[in-house]
């Protein structure tokens, strides 16, 4: 069973959404010049304060933690900061709000050296940006540059990112046949593992504008964690000798998202609003399917067992996707959900937590 909740109330949707008769496109085009000409002279505060609520479906009993914040602000520019925890491996998301009857216009913005995209909305300007699961613990800066009239200015504040600890497997991990060396090196599969690279490196290579609404969804309809985010693996490798398997060296790898326990078939979720730009079956993560927010943020699910979208497609937080499934490498049936920020893997349901609103 999945739930409903909100927050961030809005005093303003219903203003756009009373209509009860029909329009011309000339009516509506009409109308439509009238608002956005009336929302011109509301001040930046009042359409802020009464911008879309965040609705975020969850399974039922999952517990959606309140963001941690941080404000900052000089006579033309309001920053508010949130984030799960400000700590390794979460999600952050900004609001930049004129102060009213100032004109700042931002020219960039960026936080611990790295550029941030941003997105204009009618209040302001909002985006996303990553808190690495290797950043070092300690003072980061997040810095605005915006032009006042004819002159530059910046404005920063700092955030201080805190140390997580991440679990560390104490065993082999073994994949069966995907664990045998022999049996990956196989010509046919060296030659799937090459295109299923290519269609990764296209799919995560998409450009597209910020596309998230003020919906966000968990994946799943139940919350049962199997395999953590970020936890260190040592994946077992062995080659055949006759009847016997022969242990060889195998690797280290970091979980970089999250597996969620579900029976093969049951629903798989979009987390937010965005494009898909891969649905395939590849070598690897089986059937995958990888969804593009905008502003080089993505979120991909693997292993399903069906996939009910194709590269392409539309589809909106909650929407299903597909079916849990044990395509690929796994040891049983599973959600891999993952989230990647311009690269940077964070905890995938720390987005979660954010006030996203346009």
């Amino acid at each position: 069973m999945r739930i409903v909740k909100s927050f961030c109330v809005s005093m303003f949707v219903a203003v756009l959404i009373l209509s009860g008769c029909a329009t011309t496109s000339a009516e509506a085009g009409k109308q439509s010049y009238n608002q956005e000409k009336e929302r011109r002279n509301i001040p930046a505060s009042e359409l802020y304060r009464g911008r879309p609520e965040t609705v975020v479906m969850a399974p039922e009993g999952y517990r959606i933690s309140s963001p941690e914040k941080i404000i900052f602000s000089d006579q033309n520019l309001n920053i508010i900061l949130y984030a799960g925890k400000f700590a390794q491996g979460n999600a952050g998301y900004f609001e930049a709000i004129p102060a009213d009857g100032a004109g700042p216009v931002i020219q960039k913005i960026s936080f611990s050296g790295r550029d941030v995209p941003f997105t204009e909305t009618a209040w302001g300007w909002r985006g996303f940006f990553a808190i690495s699961p290797l950043a070092k613990p300690g003072k980061k800066d997040f810095r605005v540059i915006y032009r006042q009239g004819d002159l530059e200015k910046k404005i920063s504040g700092c955030v201080k990112i805190r140390d997580v600890k991440y679990p560390v497997s104490k065993r082999l991990l073994d994949l069966g046949k995907f664990s045998d060396k022999e049996y990956t090196s196989r010509p046919e599969f060296q030659k799937l593992i090459k295109e299923c690279r290519r269609a990764r490196k296209e799919a995560f290579s998409s450009e597209s504008e910020d596309s998230i609404l003020n919906g966000l969804s968990h994946p799943r309809d139940m919350h049962k964690v199997t395999g953590y985010y970020w936890k260190k693996r040592i994946y077992a490798a062995y080659k055949r000798k006759g009847k016997r398997k022969v242990k060889v060296r195998g690797h280290v790898s970091y979980h970089r998202g999250l597996d969620l326990k579900g029976n093969t078939g049951a629903p798989v979720y979009s987390m937010a609003d965005g494009k898909v730009v891969l649905a395939k079956k590849m070598f690897y993560e089986g059937n995958l399917v990888v969804v593009d927010h905008g502003n080089k943020v993505f979120s991909y699910y693997m292993h399903m067992d069906s996939m009910v979208v194709k590269a392409g497609d539309r589809v909106r937080a909650g929407e299903v996707i597909g079916g849990v499934g044990a395509t690929g490498t796994v040891t049983g049936p599973h959600l891999h959900v993952a989230l990647s920020i311009r690269g940077i893997h964070v905890h995938p349901l720390s987005i979660l937590s954010l006030p996203v609103s346009r």
